[in-house]
């Protein structure tokens, strides 16, 4: 027998009542995941940095949510999911940076059978012109 090659990403989960899936009954079920928050803007020298870390669990979502004034990046970590900022929606997987503005709804799914993490960065609208001004220019 030759060597054999498996995607893990490709396997799909077993289904028993034990299962995650079992859990899903209805669509507000499938708001499920984990956030750790792991540095507070009351905790930076400028106050406007919040950082944390998410889990989307498989066959799960976020609630998303916008913000006029706050900026958001994503770095994802693992696994694969999908990522919808406004009207656009794109496949992400670890090594993936997403930018969102100021202003639309975003959200992150989890359509496949590995858990999706990611770290998020947020600033608020006028960190730039602080943080020049806080430079002496």
């Amino acid at each position: 027998m030759g060597a054999k090659f498996i995607r893990l990403h490709d396997v799909a989960t077993e289904e028993s009542g034990s299962a995650l899936a079992a859990l899903l009954t209805s669509p507000e079920d499938r708001v499920r995941r984990d956030v750790m928050l792991l540095l507070n803007p009351e905790e930076t020298d400028s106050g406007n940095l919040q950082v944390g870390y998410t889990t989307v669990y498989p066959g799960c979502t976020t609630r998303g949510h916008s913000h006029d004034h706050l900026e958001e990046v994503y770095f994802f970590t693992h696994g694969r999911g999908i990522m919808v900022v406004g009207d656009e929606e794109r496949e992400v997987a670890a090594g993936d940076i997403v930018y969102v503005p100021f202003g639309p709804f975003h959200t992150t799914r989890n359509p496949f059978n590995q858990p999706l993490e990611y770290f998020w960065v947020t600033t608020p609208h006028g960190a730039k012109d602080q943080a020049t001004r806080g430079s002496g220019e």
